[in-house]
């Protein structure tokens, strides 16, 4: 999902500039990302953790999309055992 940004001027120290910049070449990021990033991990880590799905979210569109192997249609309510059982029972 695409979040409208606003351009920001920041006045950082040399030493905090040099290290976001080596950063930067590490990562493959942009300063800009690496700030942003950083914004989020110290501050909006006190959101809560839990969002809703909007109606027009496109994870809407993978639900009921599983198909199996052995065509199995119980597999939401079932997904423990498909995920960690099934394999098992295959081996005895």
């Amino acid at each position: 999902m695409y979040m409208a940004k606003r351009r920001t001027q920041l006045y950082l120290e040399e030493v905090q500039v040099k290290v976001l910049e080596a950063q930067s070449r590490k990562t493959g990021k942009s300063v800009g990302q690496l700030v942003r990033e950083a914004v989020d991990e110290t501050y909006r880590k006190k959101e809560p953790r839990e969002r809703r799905i909007q109606p027009d979210d496109p994870l809407w569109g993978f639900i009921g999309k599983g198909e199996t192997k052995s065509g199995e249609t119980d597999i939401s309510t079932r997904a423990d055992y498909y995920l960690y059982f099934e394999e098992y029972d295959r081996k005895k």
